[in-house]
């Protein structure tokens, strides 16, 4: 199947304005943001037939933490109106494009092509600066390509986070993929990995295990010992290969990013990077403080929902947590529609996991939030899918056959 023949069904200047919003040129994404949700809405009939219970939880949830934040505009006045649009209304794109496309198989394609696109700010802007000032060097924060203005390393490396789950991907469907899309996949892991090591992110280098170790795990139930055996031991081979040939000595280059912070007290892993006694003082907060808290008393929770609450107060904090919990039920139910179609059914899992992870451990509304507009996006396809087959679906291979 042609690139051309995957995205035919999608509205070409839609596909456009999107993949503009995704790579944000010169800080104007959110430009593009709005032109794609008015041409999406504009359609009067996908929309009064999509506005579903999901759609008014975030809507809810957006309008709430956008009210409390126009109290404090830390990141200027322009957040109001995406903070309040950007998360239902991406939702209804994503429930859009699965309503365009025709198969389950262009699900997975659309997907994974624009987990790529997603990330193409970051693996541009970081190998350029590898190649004009080395791997080692003094900062983690590395400067965009469009205009040379630095982002912080975590925020940049968050962009790759659907990169990170290609091994779980490639675990699942080696041989269902096409040599193209073999090559294609690993080389892109193989960049990514190289620009989250100069990052210095050990939160995408446990994305990337935790994801692989779920997705054995969900193959072993699905498939016979046979072929358990065969994957194990391949795995095993390829780990194998990896420790003899690449030496991870902390003092290393290749590490240069993580050496201040590999036996910190603070910042070490024991505290999750520093990050478990913020997330007390955050719960704590809750309760003392309902109405929200100012980030000079501890600085970010470092946790979606906690950061959530700092800002927006309690109220949004119970509302996304709601929403979250929906959102883990329509993963799963996604999943359990066809348990034939293992591709699909394992990037649901892997990336709704990512997401999740990340979410986990990082602010994401301070500096990551196209994260968790892109997180809104692909909780419209999960949920559109399910609606659009869960009658009709026949149980089939999906063959990966891009080229």
């Amino acid at each position: 199947m042609k690139i051309k023949e995957i995205l035919s069904d999608i509205p070409i200047v839609i596909l456009g304005v999107f993949t503009l919003y995704l790579m944000d040129p010169f800080n104007y994404g959110y430009l593009f943001g709005y032109i794609t949700l008015l041409m999406v809405i504009s359609k009067k009939d996908f929309l009064l037939a999509n506005l579903d219970s999901s759609f008014i939880l975030l809507l809810l949830f957006s309008f709430t933490y956008a009210v409390f934040y126009s109290f404090d505009l830390t990141l200027g006045t322009q957040y109001i109106l995406i903070y309040m649009l950007f998360p239902c209304g991406f939702y209804l794109v994503g429930k859009y494009f699965v309503h365009q496309l025709n198969s389950p198989q262009k699900i997975y394609y659309v997907l994974f092509l624009i987990g790529v696109v997603f990330s193409l700010t970051t693996l541009i802007s970081v190998l350029i600066n590898i190649y004009t000032k080395g791997f080692v060097q003094l900062s983690r924060d590395v400067p965009v390509f469009w205009d040379g203005h630095i982002i912080p390393a975590t925020n940049m490396s968050a962009l790759l986070t659907l990169n990170m789950c290609i091994p779980a991907l490639l675990v699942v469907s080696f041989k269902r993929y096409s040599t193209f899309l073999k090559l294609f996949s690993i080389c892109l892991f193989l960049l990514s990995a190289i620009c989250v090591l100069r990052l210095g992110s050990r939160t995408q280098l446990g994305i990337t295990l935790l994801t692989l170790i779920i997705t054995v795990l969900y193959l072993f139930t699905k498939q016979s010992a046979v072929k358990n055996a065969i994957m194990f031991l391949g795995l095993f081979s390829l780990v194998n290969v990896i420790f003899s040939y690449l030496t991870l000595d902390k003092d290393s280059d290749i590490l240069s990013a993580y050496a201040s912070r590999m036996d910190s007290k603070e910042f070490g892993a024991a505290t999750a990077g520093g990050r478990t006694e913020r997330w007390l003082k955050s719960m704590e907060n809750l309760i003392q403080e309902p109405l929200g808290w100012s980030v000079k008393e501890f600085g970010f929770s470092h946790n979606l929902w906690f950061d959530v609450a700092r800002v927006g107060s309690v109220l949004a904090f119970i509302i996304l947590v709601i929403y979250s919990i929906k959102a883990v039920k329509q993963i799963k139910r996604s999943i359990s529609l066809d348990k034939s179609a293992i591709p699909l059914n394992t990037m649901f899992l892997v990336y709704g996991l990512s997401f999740f992870l990340l979410f986990m451990v990082e602010p994401i509304f301070d500096g990551y939030f196209a994260i968790f507009v892109f997180f809104c996006f692909y909780m419209g396809v999960v949920s559109k899918y399910y609606q659009k087959y869960r009658g009709s679906i026949k149980s089939q291979e999906i063959n990966l056959d891009i080229s």
